[in-house]
């Protein structure tokens, strides 16, 4: 896996001085781009499916379900978080992640 950055998304959708706004999308049996997370954010799953997440070594650190319309928070306890999103389930994943730019936010 490649070394982690802060690009948390396929694509950034938008961004202002409070916040940046990726969509995050990972097709049935592949794995994402390693990234890091150093500030707050929601993830809004958009297209659910099973998966993990994975350490930059690729070791599995957490097993999940995504349902669409779920919402899950990670505040400052839970950072700073090096990852990628592996699928494996049969569907794609796709999930909106909001990072808090402000700490007055």
């Amino acid at each position: 896996m490649n070394a982690p950055n802060e690009r948390l998304g396929n694509s950034l959708l938008m961004e202002n001085e409070h916040l940046r706004v990726w969509d995050h999308r990972v097709a049935a049996g592949k794995t994402g781009h390693i990234h890091l997370h150093r500030r707050p954010y929601l993830s809004v799953v958009i297209g659910g499916g099973k998966g993990q997440t994975v350490n930059p070594s690729g070791n599995v650190l957490q097993e999940f379900q995504l349902e669409p319309g779920k919402v899950y928070w990670y505040g400052s306890e839970d950072l700073p978080e090096v990852h990628a999103l592996r699928n494996t389930g049969s569907a794609d994943i796709a999930v909106i992640t909001i990072e808090l730019l402000s700490p007055s936010l």
